[in-house]
């Protein structure tokens, strides 16, 4: 028997109606449509839209605009000028701010002026105790919220569905959550776990999703992605009629199993149900570190520029003055999903539990060494990488 069939996530966002709204008083604007690049019996609700939903991205200002929305109908962006203005505009709105004034307003303003506030300028008002990390997890919650509508999802349907099967959302969909000024990709990167993704394909199908190949094991791409990530079981791409992209892919163990094995750490980045989790916190800094030593594939060097060219520096090793084997960002320092330097910041819903709690859901025992140690400062015969995580383990010779 599927354990799938006994996961029934509710498909209906009416209850987020009065929470998810943003308030705002600004004009709305027509935003333009845009596009990229086994199924079960299981009784879905259907997601009809309720209009009294308005959730956190049918208002839309300069407020509350999120990068990546101005777009033409073949997915192509109208004008990184026009982009570029919404986010100037809405730090010129926080400039304009003092400091002490925003430690005094209410949490609705609060939620509307730090809209597209990058990550690093949240975290400095949080040090300040101008706001606290319930106003972070409301504006990171709704930003993903306005870019999974983008694509026909729903933050609160999603995120349930992910607490109820364990998946996890990776890859570059995550960045632009975090730091503002970054384009908004088009597909997104769902990791499963073998006991639980039918009911996620299912789930996609009834999303409008209903275009769904199985592209490993078998198929050209399927094969590039199978030898880049061995721990994979099954990769299943699905498109909506729109030509959104949605890839299923399926670990052998847990589902971040692979996630710390991705090519550099500027996309070891996860979204779970209970919050956002940045493994390398000098990704709030546009900086990462290469998880390859040498001869680096075609594909990861593609890669690399497409992050390179979204403003994300990927160095060999960590340029920066560091203590090896210490600092969370050295390649040389074995790190735990666990450990003081992981970025988690939770969701309005769940502060009640510590962090560390809800990450032990992801696994019991999380820990992994980048495969660059050598490159590094300090002298070591290191040159591997390795991951474990619970059951599961693998060593990087890259």
């Amino acid at each position: 028997m599927s354990t799938s069939a006994a996961i029934d996530v509710p498909d209906t966002d009416e209850e987020e109606a009065g929470r998810s709204s943003i308030p705002n008083n600004s004009e709305a604007v027509e935003r333009p449509a845009s596009s990229d690049d086994e199924d079960d019996d299981e009784n879905w609700t259907t997601d009809e839209d309720d209009e009294t939903d308005t959730g956190s991205s049918d208002l839309y200002s300069v407020a509350t605009e999120s990068l990546g929305y101005i777009t033409s109908e073949d997915g192509s962006v109208i004008g990184e000028v026009v982009n570029q203005a919404i986010i100037e505009a809405s730090l010129e709105g926080l400039r304009m701010v003092d400091d002490s004034d925003i430690g005094q307003m209410d949490r609705a303003r609060k939620r509307i002026l730090l809209q597209n506030t990058d990550i690093l300028d949240l975290r400095r008002l949080q040090r300040k105790k101008l706001i606290d990390e319930q106003d972070v997890g409301t504006v990171l919650r709704d930003r993903l919220d306005q870019d999974l509508r983008r694509i026909g999802l729903k933050a609160t349907s999603l995120l349930r569905l992910l607490e109820m099967t364990g998946a996890l959302l990776s890859g570059s969909f995550v960045l632009p959550v975090l730091i503002r000024g970054i384009l908004i990709p088009n597909d997104m990167d769902l990791f499963a776990c073998l006991g639980s993704y039918k009911a996620i394909l299912s789930y996609l199908k009834k999303k409008g999703y209903t275009s769904c190949t199985q592209i490993y094991p078998g198929g050209k791409r399927g094969r590039v992605y199978g030898k880049g990530l061995p721990d994979i079981s099954m990769i299943f791409e699905l498109r909506n009629k729109k030509t959104y992209k949605i890839n299923v892919i399926v670990s052998i163990g847990k589902p971040l199993l692979p996630i710390l094995q991705f090519h550099s750490t500027p996309v070891m980045n996860y979204i779970a149900h209970h919050g956002i989790i940045c493994l390398y916190d000098i990704t709030i800094f546009r900086l990462g570190v290469a998880n390859y030593m040498s001869d680096i594939p075609l594909r990861v060097e593609m890669c690399f520029d497409k992050y390179r060219n979204r403003g994300i520096e990927i160095w060999d090793k960590l340029d920066e003055e560091h203590i090896c084997r210490i600092d969370s960002g050295c390649p040389q320092t074995i790190r735990s999903l666990f450990d003081r330097d992981i970025l988690h910041v939770r969701f309005p819903d769940f502060m009640e539990t510590p962090a560390v709690e809800h990450r032990k859901k992801e696994a019991d025992v999380a820990i992994w060494r980048l495969a660059t140690a050598a490159a590094c400062n300090a002298a070591t015969i290191d040159d591997l990488g390795f991951v474990l995580c619970d059951d599961k383990h693998a060593v990087l010779k890259r």
